[in-house]
């Protein structure tokens, strides 16, 4: 038993650190990050989060948490909550390896409304309505994050979005049975959101931008 407690006592003073930190920084005192204390693997796993936030807030720039265990993708900047979105659904793989910070490659495509003939040349400006509500992120070190909307939401664009990630698992598949190489293994993380929400993200994502994954476990 001292043993343990020896053992996590680390843990419990970067927890405490990082908290108070995050006390200090957040604008509503309901911003800190749920934790199960009780639990050795979920209180590794919220103090690395945390470990990992210090250092973000400490930039102007806003960055993002994919909170698997709040089910929530939350927008935050300098330690403070901006938004978040609920996560409707989620599936992984590889999701041991996204123990880090993550830095966003590009914003996913605009979908450009056509010019109406008779409107004129002028095209409008871009708005939340031309943000995708499918799309998949990639990242430095090496993460896709895909984001499309349950089929109860919007049946085609999950249709689309499903049978786009079948085809990509299909080439992944069809090269290793031709070489017999095994494929690289890389964090893959699906999430499930509404399409107004879908649209939001995309809205507020930049290039550039830093992403967090809080793992429901270390192990995960």
């Amino acid at each position: 038993m001292l043993r343990r407690s020896f053992s996590l006592a680390p843990l419990w003073i970067l927890l405490i650190l990082a908290l108070s930190f995050s006390s200090l920084r957040a604008a509503e005192p309901e911003n800190a990050l749920p934790v199960d204390l009780n639990d050795p693997a979920a209180l590794q796993e919220a103090t690395r989060i945390l470990a990992e936030e210090v250092r973000l807030a400490a930039r102007p720039q806003t960055y993002i948490i994919v909170d698997l265990v709040e089910r929530s993708v939350i927008i935050k900047g300098r330690g403070a909550e901006l938004h978040r979105f609920p996560i409707e659904g989620w599936s992984a793989v590889h999701l041991a390896d996204a123990s880090e910070t993550f830095r966003l490659k590009a914003r996913p495509p605009v979908a450009r409304r056509k010019i109406e003939p008779s409107a004129g040349t002028d095209q409008p400006p871009v708005s939340l309505e031309d943000m995708p509500t499918n799309f998949t992120l990639t990242f430095a070190p090496s993460l896709l994050l895909a984001v499309h909307p349950s089929a109860t939401q919007n049946f085609w664009a999950w249709l689309r979005f499903t049978a786009r990630d079948w085809w990509m698992w299909l080439k992944v598949w069809s090269r290793r049975l031709l070489t017999g190489n095994e494929p690289p293994a890389h964090p893959v993380l699906r999430l499930t959101l509404k399409p107004s929400d879908a649209q939001s993200l995309a809205w507020t994502i930049t290039e550039d931008m830093r992403f967090l994954i809080r793992r429901t476990s270390p192990a995960s």
